[in-house]
């Protein structure tokens, strides 16, 4: 007498079949964007551009970016092993890891908030300090020159910061601008062009906006990558486990 399969065993296992594919789907996609997101913490930690306006390093968050990352794209590994080889020990570790995964990056984004405030805070002073030291130090000179001709500010705040004599030490001629302030840089053009009389009849002659702006826009530019980027992983995690949680039924009638 044979085995007979009822129909309903034959549907459980037509969902058991669709729940695999849903989770393996959803390991390889946490494993792609996990390494994705390995790929934008290296590119953090080897970018050093703006670097010396920051008092604080972004390192400490650059290595818990690369760690997590490494972390989530090893949990969605193992769930392509569980489909492969049906261990229920990797489908515990899984899902053990991705419970620390997630904890990890919630501690991560509240880092990053609190990173941010803190850095932001000191790039007014270090660039004011990069100010004072324009005219003694050649290596300060032309950071602070590429900076306002490539990303077109002038100042920390503003190009009237290069009038005040109490923030320049009486270090700077007062009633000049650098001349990488000007939108068309030329010996000289930015002499004699450090009041705010002046600056308000030359809209079309040096750049308005401050410092501060171009790199705050920077610093969080790339804050927000990293959240996108952490947000999608996150996002395919929890779909793991929410269909890891609908297919261990499965598991346990039919591994």
């Amino acid at each position: 007498m044979g085995y007979h399969i009822s129909g309903t065993q034959i549907r459980e296992r037509k969902l058991e079949e669709h729940w695999r594919r849903l989770f393996t789907a959803s390991s390889i996609y946490s494993t792609v964007a996990s390494c994705f997101l390995i790929g934008a913490s290296i590119t953090l930690y080897t970018d050093g551009k703006y670097q010396q306006y920051f008092n604080s390093t972004q390192h400490p968050l650059v290595y818990l970016l690369f760690f997590v990352s490494w972390f989530g794209a090893l949990a969605g590994f193992l769930g392509v092993c569980i489909v492969t080889i049906h261990s229920y020990k990797l489908f515990y570790a899984m899902n053990i890891m991705l419970a620390l995964v997630t904890t990890a990056k919630i501690a991560g984004v509240c880092f990053a908030l609190v990173y941010r405030v803190k850095t932001l805070q000191g790039v007014t002073s270090q660039i004011e300090e990069h100010m004072a030291n324009y005219s003694s130090s050649v290596q300060v000179k032309w950071d602070l020159d590429n900076l306002q001709s490539s990303d077109k500010c002038c100042g920390a705040t503003t190009p009237l910061d290069w009038s005040n004599d109490t923030l320049l030490q009486g270090s700077w001629n007062t009633s000049h601008l650098p001349d990488s302030c000007c939108m068309v840089i030329v010996p000289g053009c930015g002499e004699n062009k450090a009041n705010a009389t002046v600056l308000g009849n030359l809209t079309q002659a040096v750049h308005k906006q401050g410092c501060y702006e171009v790199l705050k826009e920077w610093f969080d530019f790339r804050i927000l990558v990293i959240g996108s980027i952490a947000g999608a992983t996150t996002v395919g995690e929890a779909v793991m486990v929410a269909i890891s949680t609908r297919w261990i039924r499965f598991i346990e009638l039919y591994w």
